[in-house]
């Protein structure tokens, strides 16, 4: 199919892989109509083109064709979307747009295009209340601070007409002022934001009383002290949650290392559960149990010292007491053992080497 070379061939020219090598089509041809689409990059209109050529799944020349449009489609989407993308980071809505454009212009299905877009816009008209909000609040807060103000400067020099003039459109705008803030108020209200209804519901108020602002400044009082109550009593089932949660764990661990034979970390584990729950009848329990752990090896660990030490292994017998101290620090028969230990220890250090056997 000589005539698909040819179109490969305008392809690659498009992307500057051929030099200046040129063809000559029919200006009226499906071969110049694809050119000349390929030279506006118009990716589009030559998907179009080619979708009126014949379907032949063998042909190599129309797949690569086919293969390259959809890559160079890809990369103009993602090209456009990172553009805009730029662009939004410095809040340069304007120019976000133009990137969309100028993509949907070339790829109008462009599923991708369109929801960035649609997401730019919402972006755009949230950022763009948040400021009018912002400009009403400042406007409410600086009026309410230029009215006493004004009120000095008069009483110090009563005749100074020009604060007297800027006392009247103060006025004027306090009033405008206040009944925008009334209706942002009960705005934020109906959203239950309700730290910025009590704001903007205050100010109104400051600026021209009135019964409306009175009323609704109250019932966001209200409904804002239910709010703490109940984000109060969230907290506190949480911290109850987790407090149960840490308690379960401690139990657990407890279990494990008294089953383990781990009775030193057993007791840390113990003492943290006295600490959460002091006077808890299972920890009670616990604790004798622990108690008589402790005391079955400290009878098993004497008796095992013992006839370490009759065997003439003193340093392996004081180990084991020293060990046991851990445990029993206060247990008399122990601490007698290891200070008989110890004694006889001193001694043979004195004594030429080799006189203090550690085993068999």
């Amino acid at each position: 199919m000589t005539w698909f070379r040819t179109l490969l061939t305008v392809i690659l020219i498009a992307q500057g892989l051929m030099g200046c090598a040129t063809v000559t089509v029919h200006p009226f041809s499906t071969e110049a109509r694809l050119q000349e689409a390929l030279k506006r990059g118009d990716i589009e209109l030559a998907r179009t083109i080619m979708s009126t050529l014949p379907q032949t799944e063998d042909d190599a020349e129309l797949a690569a064709i086919r293969e390259w449009l959809d890559r160079a489609s890809h990369h103009l989407e993602q090209a456009m979307l990172m553009q805009a993308a730029g662009h939004l980071r410095r809040e340069q809505w304007d120019l976000a747009q133009a990137s969309y454009q100028r993509g949907l212009a070339v790829l109008p299905e462009s599923e991708a295009l369109k929801a960035a877009r649609d997401r730019a816009l919402t972006e755009q008209r949230e950022h763009l209340q948040h400021l009018r909000v912002r400009l009403l609040l400042s406007q409410g807060r600086a009026l309410t601070s230029l009215k006493p103000l004004y009120a000095q400067i008069l009483r110090a020099d009563p005749g100074d007409t020009q604060v007297r003039e800027a006392v009247v459109m103060a006025e004027q705008s306090a009033i405008q002022v206040a009944a925008e803030l009334l209706q942002l108020g009960l705005s934020a209200m109906e959203e239950a934001d309700l730290a910025l209804a009590m704001e903007a519901l205050s100010l109104s108020h400051a600026l021209s009383p009135n019964e409306a602002a009175a009323v609704a400044m109250e019932t966001a009082q209200a409904a804002q002290s239910r709010k703490q109550a109940q984000e109060r009593r969230a907290q506190q089932a949480q911290l109850q949650a987790q407090w149960a949660q840490r308690t379960r764990e401690l139990f657990n661990q407890f279990q494990e290392a008294l089953e383990s034979k781990d009775l030193q970390t057993a007791r840390r584990h113990l003492l943290a559960l006295e600490q959460a729950l002091p006077g808890d009848t299972t920890v009670r329990r616990l604790r004798r149990e622990l108690s008589k752990a402790v005391d079955a090896e400290v009878t098993l660990g004497l008796e095992t010292g013992r006839n370490l030490y009759l065997d003439g292994r003193i340093l392996e017998a004081l180990e084991t007491w020293r060990n046991l101290q851990e445990l029993r620090p206060d247990h008399p028969e122990l601490q007698a053992h290891i200070h008989r230990a110890e004694r006889v220890v001193e001694s043979l250090r004195r004594l030429e080497p080799g006189g203090l056997s550690p085993g068999p």
